[in-house]
C-alpha cells in the first residue's frame, strides 16, 4: 500500500490531522497490508499510527535526520515478515549525506528501503519507499536514475512504493520501467482513465496517478486497485487516493 498521509500541520481547516488521524488508521487496518509506504509523516503522526497499528514495525528516519523533517516510512507487518536490514539514502548528489538537497528539488527528499524475509516462504524481498520533489523536474529524472542504480546493486524481488509527483507518460516513470519495473495497477486494469490519485480532499479522479505501487519481474500482481472511498460524513483520510496491490512471489 502506498500511502500519502498528507503532513500533520498543514492548515486544512476541516481535513485537518486531528479531524482525520483516526478514519486514516481505520482505512489501513481495513485493508491490512503487509507493507505500507508512508510519505509526508511527521513523528507525532507515526506516533499515533503506532498506537492505532502496534503490529507494524516503523522503519525509516526523517528527512532532515532523525525524528526531525517529513518521513518515507516503511510499515512492515511483523507477524508477515522480518527485518533483515533497513536505511536511508538522500535523493540529491549526496546520497549518503543527512538532509542533502538535489539538483533542482525544492525541498529535502529522501528514500527509506528494507530488506525483508516472508516468514511464510523464507524467501527474500527489497522494499523501497519514496517521494520525488514536486516541484524540480530535473531532480526527479535524477532521482529516478539514483533509485535504479540502487536496486541494480542488490538482488530482486523488488518492490517500490512512492508518490513521485509524476504522471505515467513521465521522464522519470521511463526510467523506472527501464530499470525493470512495472506499474501493478496497469498490469490489470491498461485501459483505466480515472486514475488520478491527488484529489486534494474532494475525492476527484481526474488527473495524472502519482502514486504507485511498482513491482520487479520477480512479483506477480494478482490484485491492483486505487482506494477513492470516502469516509464518514464525506471526509477523505488524506489529500491522496491510496494505491494497493496484492502480490505473490513469481515461481522460479
Amino acid at each position: 500500500m502506498a500511502c500519502n498521509v498528507r503532513y500533520g500541520t498543514a492548515d486544512d481547516g476541516p481535513d485537518a490531522w486531528p479531524k482525520r488521524r483516526e478514519l486514516l488508521a481505520a482505512r489501513i487496518a481495513s485493508h491490512a497490508p503487509a507493507i505500507v509506504g508512508l510519505q509526508e509523516a511527521l513523528a507525532f503522526q507515526l506516533e499515533f499510527l503506532a498506537e492505532r497499528l502496534p503490529q507494524y514495525q516503523q522503519l525509516g528516519q526523517g528527512r532532515d535526520g532523525g525524528r526531525r523533517g517529513e518521513h518515507t516510512t516503511l510499515l512492515v507487518d511483523r507477524t508477515r515478515f522480518a527485518v533483515l536490514a533497513h536505511g536511508d539514502f538522500w535523493l540529491s548528489e549526496t546520497p549518503d549525506q543527512v538532509a542533502s538537497v538535489g539538483w533542482d528539488a525544492a525541498l529535502t527528499r529522501l528514500c527509506t528501503w528494507a530488506h525483508l524475509r516472508d516468514l511464510a516462504t523464507d524467501t527474500e524481498l527489497h522494499v523501497w519507499n519514496t517521494h520525488f520533489d514536486h516541484r524540480g523536474a530535473a531532480a526527479r529524472t535524477a532521482s529516478a536514475r539514483l533509485l535504479a542504480s540502487r536496486l541494480a546493486a542488490v538482488p530482486g524481488p523488488h518492490l517500490v512504493l512512492g508518490d513521485f509527483n509524476a504522471g505515467e507518460a513521465s521522464p522519470p516513470l521511463a526510467v523506472l520501467r527501464a530499470a525493470g519495473l512495472r506499474d501493478t495497477f496497469r498490469d490489470l486494469h491498461a485501459a483505466s482513465t480515472a486514475v488520478g490519485t491527488f484529489h486534494a480532499f474532494r475525492g476527484a479522479k481526474d488527473g495524472d496517478k502519482i502514486d504507485y505501487v511498482l513491482a520487479d519481474a520477480g512479483l506477480v500482481t494478482l490484485r491492483a486497485w486505487i482506494d477513492t472511498e470516502p469516509g464518514t460524513a464525506g471526509r477523505w483520510p488524506s489529500d491522496h487516493h491510496f494505491v494497493l496491490a496484492e502480490l505473490r512471489l513469481a515461481p522460479h
